[in-house]
């Protein structure tokens, strides 16, 4: 009887599946262009004259159109990402990026734990032909908005598999104002709304492709899920939209800076989804309150009152809403849910656009599998008021007061730096009563006390330490030649890199250097600075942690170590070690803190130094007394000149 019952389940299931195959199979050939436009009603560059190549708003939009013709040779991965490259240079004057198509491949593939070559990712075939005669009927349009400083070779596969099944897609990248970064803020998000809207008129002056213009869908992935949503605001004739993991729907109390420029597009009424008649498919990732409870939320989804469905991949990160992860076969889980979320999206835009019975099976099919769930993020929390504790720190035998000194909640990413007067500020957002305040200085030995004791107390509070004195072991040095070596990560990336925003004082990042000779004598600490936006002095400390498990566990300095950076000053930066006598004999975590700013940095600014790939990965955390996580693959370029 159950053999029975279960012969049943499975001939329906593939009756079902049979159906949606059918339904989805490939009608046309997916033909590929790309245009190189000016909207000559935005200025690009500021106080330039019409004659400059970049006065004007520069829109590059890449088409995937539905075609009878079939070339013998479809284009590479290669073909596509390449445009990246081309367009960051063309749309500014002020910077090369010559090469970043090789170093980011390198990147995806080594992020992705793939390999090392990045060719095998350019190489890889696609069944986009280039310039290929468009169909001579009209086809729906969807309008595609990439993600973060995106562009459409991060969806490619759902890009062309559309064109395939009869739409005609539009990818406009992601591209802020001048020089063309990408921000958070509610003016660069815009240019890629505007980039959207200059689309359609185009399309609708030119008729190379034929347009149906009464049936418009978009889709839009992570920040371009924002730009989405308030192109649908401002374009009330778009019938449906897909979101890939996008981020009109968003959590409160991860990033202060990040909510302020949200809740600014909020505040503008650039949304307003409670009054919008749009088809809506969310598709959500799983593991993005993972590290965090929000404070609140904006669901978009819950403010719809329209036709709408929800679908959160419990297994999935963010990067699986890109292609890229699936096509370099980076795990079965990464194909599955990338195959998912492209029969949903086909099947959605063919039952809104074209009024196709195809999704309810696509839906009922994928809806109830184990890795998915139809609840939304369940945020509730009890909200706790917010604490300042300020004081200052000083040397128990002088007290002197004493700069650099790291404070912070134990384990939390909650803390500060004292500044040269040995004052500081802790500002604690939520109810920490029962939590661990740590202080803790290089040369003396760190205290701990229970934030209820002083969470209550209205004046400064004044905290000594006592000096440690760490016995030095007795090194014997030979008459023998010192054999020169660089350990560590020697990149000089310009394009690939990590660092700190604007608001990171006391945040650390640093890498674990194998030492294999004893004692190992070190001459220079090496670092190079990629990008420096910091518009004020700022000053950093090296620290060397002895390891254990692989991650910090003391520093074993006795002084300060501290580096200085000019505002934008970029390039290579030594620091010569040899007065601080620091000798190895075993694997050390060496790292860069952020201790001090000259003045207050702006909100757009921060400092990147350059990051390498196939090495032991880079360690970060967020505060002082916070923990350190590591991120795999990708090691932040700092290194030492040592002798033995």
């Amino acid at each position: 009887m159950n053999d029975l019952r279960y012969g049943k389940i499975q001939f329906t299931l593939v009756v079902s599946l049979l159906h949606v195959s059918i339904c989805l199979a490939q009608t046309y050939h997916a033909g590929f262009k790309s245009f190189q436009l000016k909207d000559s009603t935005r200025i690009y560059k500021p106080d330039t004259e019409p004659t400059d190549i970049l006065h004007y708003r520069p829109v590059d939009l890449d088409i995937w159109y539905p075609s009878s013709e079939k070339k013998e040779k479809a284009l590479k991965f290669g073909d596509l990402f390449g445009l990246f490259e081309q367009r960051a240079v063309n749309y500014q004057d002020n910077q090369d990026y010559s090469g970043i198509t090789n170093e980011l491949a390198q990147f995806y593939v080594s992020e992705l734990g793939v390999g090392a070559d990045g060719q095998k990712l350019l190489n890889i075939q696609t069944n986009s032909f280039s310039n290929v005669e468009p169909s001579s009927i009209k086809h729906p349009v969807i309008i595609y908005m990439a993600g973060f400083n995106g562009m459409g070779f991060e969806n490619y596969k759902i890009l062309e598999k559309l064109a395939e099944n009869g739409f005609l897609v539009v990818s406009v990248w992601s591209v802020g104002r001048y020089p063309g970064d990408m921000t958070n803020q509610k003016e660069d998000m815009l240019e890629q709304v505007y980039d959207a809207e200059f689309a359609i008129r185009y399309l609708k002056q030119n008729s190379f492709f034929n347009v149906d213009f009464n049936t418009i869908g978009v889709i839009g992935c992570s920040w371009g899920g924002m730009s989405t949503a308030v192109f649908v605001n401002r374009n009330r004739y778009t019938k449906t939209f897909v979101s890939l993991d996008g981020t009109e729907t968003h959590y409160f109390g991860e990033e202060e800076e990040n909510d302020r420029f949200i809740q600014e597009i909020h505040d503008s009424k650039l949304l307003e989804p409670k009054s919008q008649n749009i088809k809506y498919l969310y598709l959500e990732s799983g593991n993005k309150l993972d590290e965090f409870q929000p404070l609140k939320d904006f669901n978009y989804f819950r403010e719809l009152n329209s036709e709408k469905y929800y679908l959160r991949f419990t297994n999935s990160t963010h990067s699986d809403f890109t292609c890229i992860p699936s096509i370099l076969d980076a795990s079965e889980n990464s194909i599955k849910i990338f195959r998912d979320i492209e029969q949903l999206t086909i099947a959605f835009f063919k039952k809104t656009l074209e009024n196709k019975g195809v999704f309810k099976p696509v839906w009922e099919d994928i809806s109830t599998l184990s890795y998915v769930n139809k609840e939304l993020y369940d945020i509730s929390i009890k909200p706790n008021a917010a604490t300042e504790i300020t004081g200052i720190v000083l040397d128990n035998k002088n007290d002197t007061p004493l700069p650099y000194v790291n404070i912070g909640i134990l384990n939390k990413e909650i803390g500060t730096v004292t500044d040269t007067e040995g004052k500081f500020t802790l500002n604690l957002k939520e109810g920490f009563e029962n939590d661990t305040i740590r202080i803790s200085s290089i040369g003396y030995k760190p205290v701990e006390f229970l934030i209820r004791g002083i969470a209550q107390k209205t004046r400064p509070i004044s905290i000594k330490l006592k000096e440690q004195i760490n016995e030095l072991e007795e090194v014997v040095v030979s008459a023998k030649a010192f054999k020169k070596k660089i350990l560590g990560n020697k990149t000089e990336s310009k394009f690939i890199s990590t660092g700190f925003s604007y608001d990171q004082p006391g945040a650390e990042m640093g890498v674990k250097i194998n030492i294999r000779k004893t004692p190992t004598f070190v001459d220079a600490f090496n670092f190079n600075v990629s990008y420096n936006r910091l518009s004020s002095k700022s000053t950093f400390r090296i620290n060397f942690y002895n390891v254990e498990n692989n991650k910090p566990k003391e520093n074993i300095l006795s002084d300060n170590i501290l580096v200085s950076m000019e505002p934008e000053q970029v390039g290579k930066i030594t620091v010569d070690l040899k007065p601080y006598n620091i000798v190895l004999n075993n694997d050390v975590i060496v790292s860069l803190e952020w201790v001090e700013t000259e003045r207050e940095n702006k909100k757009d600014e921060a400092i990147f130094f350059s990051l390498g790939m196939f090495n032991s990965g880079t360690l970060f955390k967020k505060s002082s007394q916070s923990k350190f996580k590591k991120y795999n693959n990708m090691g932040v370029g700092f290194n030492l000149d040592v002798r033995y």
